[in-house]
């Protein structure tokens, strides 16, 4: 009968209090590699040594009505489906005095977070 050819397993071991703990290397590293990964140099504890900033983009108003026209079409589906008695022309009236509400609310609140964080960046450059 033909044996199937299965990958060796390697050895896990549980140590007196019962933990399973995984081996290390067991090989030498090649002469003359270089160094794989290792820590990330000293910083706040969050990886922000590690990882480049992305990019800010200030904030538009095509952005503000796409986040305002997402939160009106649950409000029309809250108010056509959910709330009894409203019409289809009764929802779509209330989510259209809505969008233009939303849409400066969402745009002043993207240029405050905007803002803020701009100036945690240029503190962070101070420290530096």
């Amino acid at each position: 009968m033909a044996q199937t050819k299965r990958k060796r397993r390697t050895k896990h071991r549980g140590n007196a209090a019962g933990a399973v703990e995984a081996r290390g290397r067991t090989s030498k590293p090649v002469a003359g590699a270089p160094a794989k990964g290792g820590r990330a140099p000293a910083g706040n504890g969050r990886g922000a040594a590690r990882r480049p900033q992305p990019e800010l983009r200030p904030p538009t108003i095509k952005s503000a009505a796409l986040k305002a026209l997402f939160g009106v079409v649950i409000l029309f589906v809250f108010f056509r489906f959910l709330s009894k008695g409203n019409t289809t022309a009764q929802a779509i009236s209330f989510c259209a005095v809505a969008f233009l509400l939303y849409t400066p609310v969402m745009y002043y609140t993207d240029r405050f977070i905007y803002n803020r964080k701009l100036r945690q960046r240029a503190a962070q450059g101070k420290k530096r």
